[in-house]
């Protein structure tokens, strides 16, 4: 053999070698770049995932922390709504006010107040607001810390129910008929009530006017009962 056949014999092998080391190398490069790409893609998708795990923790605890706070408005509402209903009934001569005397709606207004009060962080401010409008156009304030609340009512149809007490009875009384604002400051303010414990929106309540004091009982005339 001779020399020039075995340089071509050696070259040769040596294109054949690069060819196979080519032909296996590149599919493994391509699968090594895959892996590398796919681990990659993986880390991102894991950590995606771990984070709609804690959005939705987060959005959890928030949904049951909002329903707890719900359900102690509602027991507080329960409470509430009675007292306010027993008053709004008393100044419009409708439902059980009959049975209740003018130290009896007092008592309710004391107790209004505190569970009002007592639970005040549970409400807004506007509702605060509402609360005071109301209880400011259903009672005059005392002026002093030895005085008391009395009621911004007629003592006028009161009088059968009084047993002849009605002396003692008319100092609870301011002898004027605040009917009107009453019922449009009780049914703002129990609109209002319902929307912030997510129960019913009454946002009509607040629509001024005619619509509003045709929710109110009727006004019964009271000069006949002089």
């Amino acid at each position: 053999m001779t020399a020039s056949n075995e340089g071509k014999r050696s070259a040769w092998n040596s294109l054949e070698i690069c060819k196979l080391a080519s032909a296996v190398l590149t599919p493994m490069t391509v699968l090594l770049l895959g892996c590398v790409i796919w681990s990659g893609q993986r880390e991102i998708v894991q950590h995606w995932e771990r984070d709609q795990i804690e959005q939705r923790k987060v959005a959890d605890a928030e949904a049951r922390e909002r329903e707890r706070l719900r359900d102690v408005r509602f027991s507080i509402h329960r409470e509430v709504a009675p007292l306010l209903n027993d008053i709004f009934s008393y100044h419009f001569y409708v439902g059980a006010w009959k049975e209740l005397s003018p130290a009896d709606v007092i008592a309710k207004k004391r107790k209004l107040d505190s569970l009002m009060y007592s639970n005040m962080p549970l409400f807004t401010p506007g509702l605060f607001k509402l609360y005071h409008s109301f209880m400011a156009q259903s009672f005059r304030g005392a002026g002093n810390h030895l005085g008391e609340s009395r009621i911004r009512s007629n003592i006028e149809c009161r009088l059968p129910h009084l047993d002849n007490a009605s002396e003692r009875w008319r100092n609870y009384f301011t002898h004027e008929d605040n009917r009107p604002s009453i019922c449009l400051t009780y049914t703002t303010l129990v609109g209002r009530m319902s929307e912030e414990l997510l129960l019913l929106s009454l946002s009509r309540l607040n629509e001024p006017g005619s619509e509003q004091h045709s929710m109110c009982p009727k006004l019964y005339d009271i000069s006949r009962c002089s």
